[in-house]
């Protein structure tokens, strides 16, 4: 059944079906011709999949990045950005970066990232003198920090489908996060230098002062909410229903730009986004299920462990399987399937449960970079009108920063467990 399971996921993918159509399909097909079970259990496992307490943040989190982005956050945090290291060498691209981090803290989304700072910066990149193919790759890439700072969707995920802490899980995601953006700011700096940039006047403090006050409010959302998660005043969950209203509030009453017919085209489009993610969801779950039925996740732990017991070697096997899977697969998807057959194997030989949940988001993270599946890739074409050549194209000098971040995150422990110890001990 195992075989039947992949060879028609295989196959369906190859004519061209959605993901989720080509998980759930492939399930019915294999129960149906392969398995003792009759295939009314495909929905009902699919519904199961998304019957989840902890799955009802992403909705909420989705909604609140679009309220944010339409609500006018964008500008106002590649204002601060701007200000606060648009003076050093490279600064208007370190500011790219800096605008993801931010952005990234409040959506928990990659794509929505690439289009919020994308929309903006790649313009004031390319009129700042900036070879384009270095700035769409720099945006494109820096988005991948929407997933991995808190709160994020995808450790949403990774926590719902493995029991790790979706609160440890956030605070785990600050340090990658932080590696990943100064590497990527470092590499700004060397090209503005190289290429002989100008650099932009120091900011007065009256400029200073007016991006912090017009910005304060959009930075305020992380803080509320990890404060209040970490408070134990309410979950992740209740944290992004939170996040809503506040975004709401802040882009109706304070920034004054989301009205009826704002809210309505917003609850249309962030329903859309929601939807589709949680079919993937669903039929990744289903997916998910059959390969636990068939003892996949035993075998693989035997043939793993037969061969070696190493950590080191394991957390680089696991590695390769993860980035090459993400060229197949969406993040969503691929965490569904994966993490449930990998965690386990990663708790016998010693990897905390959130340290190897920031591994396997870094991961899935490249492969929204790399064809034939990188989603970023295609947000990007539409912010930039580039080809798809030509954005990743872009993108390979910073993927290489990303694999080189993935490393170090993979075998130095500390950049994921520092702040979780230092909350929970």
């Amino acid at each position: 059944m195992l075989s039947g399971l992949l060879f028609s996921f295989g196959g369906l993918l190859l004519f061209g079906l959605p993901i989720f159509a080509a998980l759930a399909f492939a399930v019915t097909l294999a129960v149906g011709f392969w398995g003792p079970f009759d295939p009314v259990i495909v929905p009902m496992r699919m519904f199961a999949g998304m019957n989840n307490f902890s799955l009802m943040a992403i909705p909420f989190f989705i909604l609140a990045s679009e309220l944010m982005r339409i609500g006018g956050l964008s500008q106002r945090l590649v204002d601060l950005a701007t200000v606060l290291v648009g003076w050093i060498p490279g600064g208007i691209a370190a500011a790219t970066v800096l605008s993801c981090l931010f952005f990234g803290a409040i959506s928990g989304s990659s794509p929505a990232t690439v289009i919020a700072i994308g929309s903006i910066m790649f313009p004031a990149l390319i009129t700042a003198g900036y070879d384009r193919f270095f700035a769409i790759g720099l945006i494109t890439v820096a988005g991948t920090l929407g997933p991995i700072v808190p709160p994020s969707i995808g450790l949403i995920i990774y926590g719902s489908v493995t029991g790790a802490s979706v609160g440890k899980l956030f605070a785990g995601g600050v340090g990658p996060a932080l590696l990943i953006g100064s590497l990527l700011i470092a590499a700004c700096v060397v090209f503005a230098i190289r290429r002989g940039y100008p650099k932009r006047p120091f900011p007065t403090r009256d400029e200073f002062l007016r991006a912090v006050r017009r910005s304060v409010w959009g930075l305020g959302l992380p803080v509320l909410l990890l404060g209040g998660i970490y408070s134990g005043v309410f979950t992740p969950t209740e944290s992004a229903a939170v996040a809503c209203m506040y975004g709401w509030f802040v882009g109706a009453a304070i920034y004054k730009q989301i009205g009826l017919s704002e809210l309505k085209s917003i609850l249309k489009s962030s329903g859309s986004i929601a939807a589709t993610l949680l079919l993937i969801t669903a039929g990744a779950s289903a997916f998910s299920w059959l390969l636990t039925i068939t003892g996949a996740p035993g075998n693989l732990s035997s043939q793993v462990l037969n061969n070696t017991s190493d950590p080191l070697t394991i957390a680089a096997l696991f590695n390769v399987i993860m980035l090459v899977t993400g060229f197949f697969l969406d993040s969503a998807s691929a965490i569904i399937v994966l993490a449930p057959l990998l965690q386990p194997i990663a708790a016998q030989v010693g990897i905390d449960p959130v340290h190897f949940g920031l591994i396997t988001v870094v991961n899935f993270s490249v492969g929204m970079l790399t064809p034939p599946v990188g989603l970023n890739l295609f947000v990007a074409m539409g912010v930039s009108k580039m080809s798809l050549r030509d954005v990743l194209r872009g993108c390979l000098p910073f993927i290489a920063i990303m694999i080189v971040a993935l490393i170090l995150i993979t075998y130095i422990p500390w950049i994921t467990m520092w702040l979780p110890d230092l909350i929970y001990g």
